[in-house]
């Protein structure tokens, strides 16, 4: 915990009567001045790894989440898409079969009539 600049003052001045202003310096320099010049504990910084380890496979679990979803739904338009597809172009090769297979009746009857108009 910092203490206030009166609080330090206070100290200090009582340990320099005491120990000396060199030793009273050396003293009030394990005293934070602020909440920013605290040391960090091993213990403290251990239990700030263990919460954004915590938090990171949290964040991670949801994104791989996200993507399965993301991914599941590309493969379900992927799969509409070509039945559409397949059934697109089934109905076009059947078109084309009729059509081929009309024109060959068609000109097979016309070369037979034909053929029997010169006979």
């Amino acid at each position: 915990m910092a203490l206030d600049a009166r609080t330090r003052s206070s100290l200090y001045n009582k340990f320099r009567e005491i120990l000396g202003e060199h030793d009273a310096n050396a003293l009030m320099s394990e005293f934070p001045a602020s909440d920013n010049d605290e040391l960090v504990t091993k213990q403290f910084l251990r239990a700030e790894i263990a919460g954004l380890r915590t938090e990171l496979h949290t964040e991670i679990g949801a994104l791989r989440t996200e993507l399965h979803d993301q991914v599941s739904g590309v493969r379900t338009e992927l799969h509409t898409e070509i039945g559409a597809l397949r059934s697109e172009l089934a109905d076009r090769l059947r078109h084309q079969t009729v059509f081929i297979v009309t024109s060959l009746f068609t000109a097979v009857g016309a070369a037979v009539g034909l053929a029997r108009a010169f006979s």
